[in-house]
């Protein structure tokens, strides 16, 4: 029989060989990734641009230009007066209708992308769609739609139905169906499959399974994801608006032609106080789908 103090001193050996080797090869992995990041600093011009070598005061800089001359005297007054709110907020119905547009856009575009990314996630979940060639084109087909652009096919659907929100609408529901069907499918196959065996030895179809053995324990977190999505929606129905795809972007567009730099800024607090506004009644709904709407 081997000594005890043998068995000790060749696991401290071996455990010392195994730490030695896990932190090599984490340096060599960290030196990896910072040659990288140094060719990608490098090769993106950040530090020798040729407008200028100091990136972070051209930052500033642009943020200069873009806080508006607002006086103290003159805050409250008219917009026909110069350094007054109104005189910076000077088309801000228009602002207000066009974000409206945009909260529009968002919330069509994720019921639609929501419902069709259901559907997806049913088809393509291990535990609930026995045939292999099924789940494969659907998968590959949510991969394909998460790997378009939504600025590119933007662009595409602006030139097949021309200038307006329709084009928005269709890029985000894309992308929603290709993001959010991912996800659902995830949490498809991690459900309790008791449930799933009781309907089953019930006599329960397809469709009850799903009904009564699915939705029950996957809806809260459906409706956390769709609903973290409407509010990327939000800031990217903004954004393709730029491209002439409706909504509160297409002012923010104007802005950038004409140089409008305090505009810029105008408008972005908006978009962001949309999102704030939107995240406010997302997490609301969510806390009272999980069983957290009042305090007890």
């Amino acid at each position: 029989m081997s000594h005890p103090d043998s068995a000790v001193v060749a696991f401290e050996a071996l455990r010392r060989t195994t730490l030695s080797r896990q932190r090599g090869q984490a340096l060599i992995g960290l030196l990896v990734f910072s040659a990288i990041l140094l060719v990608s600093f490098q090769r993106s011009q950040f530090f020798s641009s040729d407008i200028g070598g100091d990136p972070m005061g051209r930052v500033a800089d642009f943020l200069d230009r873009m806080v508006p001359n607002l006086r103290s005297d003159a805050l409250l007054a008219d917009r026909g007066t110069e350094g007054s709110l109104a005189w910076w907020f000077y088309d801000l119905p228009l602002w207000l209708r066009l974000g409206w547009q945009t909260v529009e856009m968002a919330i069509l575009a994720t019921v639609l992308g929501t419902v069709g990314a259901l559907a997806a996630s049913f088809l393509c979940a291990r535990n609930l769609m026995p045939f292999a060639p099924v789940r494969f084109v659907v998968r590959r087909g949510l991969e394909a739609l998460r790997t378009l652009p939504e600025l590119i096919l933007a662009l595409i659907l602006v030139a097949a139905f021309g200038v307006g929100p329709l084009a928005g609408v269709i890029t985000l529901a894309i992308s929603t169906m290709g993001g959010l069907g991912k996800l659902f499918s995830e949490i498809n196959e991690e459900i309790d499959p008791r449930q799933l065996e009781a309907l089953t030895a019930a006599g329960a179809g397809p469709v009850s399974r799903i009904r009564y053995g699915v939705i029950p324990q996957v809806l809260p977190n459906y409706a956390s994801y769709a609903l973290i999505r409407l509010e990327g929606n939000l800031a990217g129905a903004a954004a393709l608006g730029i491209v002439g795809a409706g909504g509160i972007g297409l002012e923010l567009q104007r802005a950038i032609t004409y140089t409008e730099f305090d505009t810029y800024l105008a408008i972005l607090l908006l978009i962001v106080g949309m999102i704030f506004l939107i995240d406010i009644g997302s997490e609301a709904l969510r806390h009272r789908l999980i069983g957290l709407g009042a305090d007890k």
